[in-house]
């Protein structure tokens, strides 16, 4: 009699420990099109109510007063036994949307945030002495120099240009390290023929190709790729300001191999 009442009691608990797991795979957050009619599910003692209106286990887009051109949100209350209030789930009406696919390829321009350093090296002087003015300074590869003396650094060019003036006095930098903003000096050293250099290979923009995915015709807008982009020198993901699509046309391909990547920064 104890054993089966034990088995009994196990068998509640399971039970319980079921219903529970069916209540909580709920989505906390919905989307339906206007006119889609969606089927939560048969809960025993569960209810699912906007406001007063129980709509039991089926709800439509139309029981969700929709505002003309924008989209709503609400919020659905599911119940246990039409009276304790279990769970809220926010749900919202969108217009449906129709999208053309393209699959033309495309050019991408895309420039960084800031330069972002790609390599270092050794720099030598117009005295033929060779130094490393980046040294202890902190910069790494992969850093973004977003500030130098206090001058926003948009491009490589702004870069050369504010260490070729500085006429080997000492720049102060800032850069993004790991998300985190931090300040460092670093002084130029005239290189051989003649201008100035901080030793610090870098690059303010990738290009490549792409594959236009879909265009929507109401909105005029675009996509393309779904997937971030990593720099081809560090391998993380670039911080990006802007880009641009650029007409383009295959003329050849070449198989990609490993331990053989294209590089092109520049070096200041």
């Amino acid at each position: 009699m104890k054993k089966t009442k034990k088995i009994l009691f196990i068998a509640f608990l399971l039970c319980i420990f079921i219903y529970i797991c069916k209540i909580d795979s709920i989505p906390n957050y919905l989307i339906l099109y206007k006119g889609e009619t969606l089927n939560l599910g048969d809960f025993l003692g569960i209810s699912f109510k906007i406001g007063d209106k129980d709509y039991n286990s089926i709800l439509t887009s139309a029981a969700i007063n929709e505002d003309i051109n924008h989209t709503k949100t609400d919020t659905i209350d599911v119940r246990l036994f039409n009276t304790f209030n279990v769970k809220e789930v926010s749900v919202s009406v969108i217009d449906e949307t129709t999208v053309i696919p393209i699959g033309q390829v495309s050019g991408l321009k895309l420039y960084t945030s800031g330069v972002l350093v790609v390599g270092m090296s050794e720099i030598k002087s117009i005295n033929n002495e060779k130094f490393k003015p980046y040294e202890n300074s902190g910069i790494a590869e992969g850093d973004r120099i977003i500030k130098i003396n206090n001058i926003e650094v948009t491009d490589t060019d702004t870069l050369t240009q504010i260490v070729n003036n500085s006429k080997g006095e000492q720049l102060e930098i800032e850069y993004i390290k790991d998300g985190e903003i931090l300040t460092t000096n670093i002084t130029p050293v005239q290189y051989t023929d003649g201008t100035y250099k901080i030793g610090l290979w870098v690059r303010d923009s990738a290009a490549g190709i792409g594959t236009l995915t879909f265009y929507e015709p109401s909105t005029g807008n675009f996509a393309a790729l779904g997937h971030g982009i990593s720099d081809t020198d560090t391998g993380d993901l670039v911080e990006l300001a802007n880009g641009e699509f650029l007409t383009t046309k295959i003329l050849s391909i070449i198989k990609g191999q490993k331990g053989s990547p294209r590089k092109n920064p520049r070096k200041y």
